[in-house]
């Protein structure tokens, strides 16, 4: 790639860092990334394509600010697994060109393409053309794209500009961003630090300000827990709206009940903006993005644990700023309410319960590449892994084991939590849908934990993992930072097709207590 456009100290960094795949081995030394130098990385991308569109910056300017950006902080985050460099400025060029050759008026820009010249990056499962398809898998290096993914083509065809794509866990089957390819991404605000995953690489980034808007996907928080971690917004649609096809893996019929494309941003206020060229106009209208919403409305339900599962008890900080968002809204006029779901402390054993009903999609299949049958079996894996002979990671492999050997022991058990969750999902729908409705619940039970803790209790996710399993959409909103400067927040859960209820919340909230603060 020439890089013979830009700076010369960016130019040199971006082709000495093979496109930002740098390993950090020096994990155990605390680090975050510089801070930001140019005002361009601190406007939501709503503002930089207003400004575009009245040509008072352009779009190339953009494109360099966020190409210099992140030549300077992904050695230290290894977030980025290719970018697009040359690409991205050439369409941005003729982005600024459409602005001024005066062929469209501001507002017919405006209605035609929302987000032009604006660039966006994404995990690497969601395919770009011409950039790699190996979602940390060794087997596929090598292997890219032949076409761009759905939504990557809805985000074009609303004027943005592919950038990069961002590091994932293998297959983005683990709550790490972490492989034997792309090898680890740290955290921007202290690299000792996980960004969880499996959509870690972009929420490193855009929390970075090394992007301003991402595309994620969400199979069990797999965009709400690095949001969190990093502490932006990730946003889990309705499940359905947001068409998934050309993703790697594939998602099968059998698992889409539970799976979602979504939108991860720096700014409440683009999520809106980025979903709407997501879902397309006619269901923009449908979930009511843009319609005026009275907050005052909105009746607001909240839950400051999950009732007292084990190894799963909520942090000093992290309760207090799930209460301090809670009385935030009550100060405002909303009507509050704690309530307590006794189900919610199943939350982990009942997301396994539903997932284990999916035949299909084995990991052991997608382990070797492709969906062909594994003709060797996990046990053989894991022997490979004991000897450091293995191209897999222990959590990809111990999710396989259990996938084919465990579930089936323990059906009794998952049967009764599916059920469970069928009660549970009846009492959330039954809380929501009578009246415009919110449920406030914590992320996660505390800050980002350092590298590989995640594997000593991964029933922790089970604050994320409960609503892919009863296919509400979530918001993930940032609500500050703790005294080791290390994010939290909280998610706001809607009733389905409500998507616009818990924005509005975010927006809100982001407005009174601040929303991402700069590493």
């Amino acid at each position: 790639m020439d890089f013979g456009a830009l700076p010369k100290s960016v130019r040199s960094t971006l082709e000495n860092s093979t496109h930002g795949v740098l390993t950090i081995l020096n994990i155990g030394c605390k680090k975050r990334v510089p801070p930001v130098n140019n005002d361009l990385l601190f406007l939501p991308a709503t503002v930089l394509a207003e400004k575009i569109r009245k040509a008072e910056i352009t779009s190339e300017q953009v494109v360099k600010a966020y190409i210099e950006r992140i030549a300077e902080v992904d050695g230290l985050l290894n977030a980025v697994v290719e970018g697009r460099y040359e690409d991205a400025l050439r369409e941005a060029r003729l982005a600024d060109q459409l602005v001024k050759s005066g062929t469209w008026t501001e507002a017919e820009i405006a209605e035609k393409l929302p987000l032009l010249g604006i660039p966006f990056t994404a995990k690497e499962a969601v395919l770009i053309k011409g950039l790699p398809s190996t979602c940390g898998l060794v087997c596929r290096k090598g292997m890219t794209a032949e076409e761009d993914s759905e939504p990557v083509k809805r985000l074009r065809a609303c004027g943005a500009i592919p950038l990069a794509l961002t590091n994932t866990s293998e297959i983005c089957m683990w709550w790490e961003t972490y492989n034997k390819l792309h090898g680890r991404t740290n955290n921007p605000y202290d690299t000792t630090r996980t960004v969880g995953g499996s959509t870690g690489g972009e929420a490193a980034l855009i929390a970075a300000a090394g992007s301003v808007i991402g595309i994620g996907t969400d199979l069990g928080g797999s965009i709400r827990i690095p949001a969190y971690f990093t502490g932006i917004f990730g946003h889990k649609p309705t499940q359905g709206v947001v068409p998934r096809g050309g993703q790697f893996p594939p998602a099968l019929e059998e698992i889409s009940p539970y799976v979602v494309v979504g939108p991860m941003t720096r700014y409440a206020n683009d999520l809106k903006l980025m979903l709407s060229a997501l879902v397309g106009k006619e269901t923009t209208q449908q979930l009511g993005l843009f319609s005026p919403i009275n907050i005052d409305s909105i009746k607001v339900y909240y839950m400051l644990d999950d009732g007292g599962s084990p190894g799963t008890s909520i942090s000093r900080d992290v309760k207090e700023a799930v209460k301090k968002a809670v009385d935030v809204l009550s100060v405002k006029g909303l009507v509050v309410k704690e309530v307590n779901l006794k189900y919610m402390k199943l939350g982990f054993l009942i997301w396994c319960a539903y997932l284990s009903k999916v035949k299909d999609q084995r990991i052991a299949k997608l382990m070797k590449g492709d969906v062909k049958d594994d003709d060797e079996g996990t046990q053989h894996e894991l022997l490979r892994w004991l000897s450091g002979k293995s191209e897999h990671t222990l959590p990809i492999i111990l999710n396989a084991f259990a996938q084919d050997h465990l579930a089936p022991v323990f059906k009794s058990l998952l049967d009764f939590c599916s059920d469970c969750g069928d009660k549970l999902k009846e009492q959330l729908l039954d809380l929501l849908t009578n009246e415009p409705s919110v449920f406030i619940y914590p992320t996660f039970p505390h800050t980002a934990p350092y590298h590989g803790q995640m594997l000593a209790n991964p029933y922790n996710v089970s604050y994320s993992v409960i609503f892919n399993a009863l296919g509400l959409p979530v918001t993930q909103c940032p609500l500050g930072v703790n005294s080791s400067g290390l994010p939290y927040g909280a998610q706001i859960v809607a009733a389905p097709n409500n998507d616009a209820l818990s924005i509005n919340i975010a927006e809100f909230l982001e407005k009174e207590l601040g929303g991402w603060s700069s590493p």
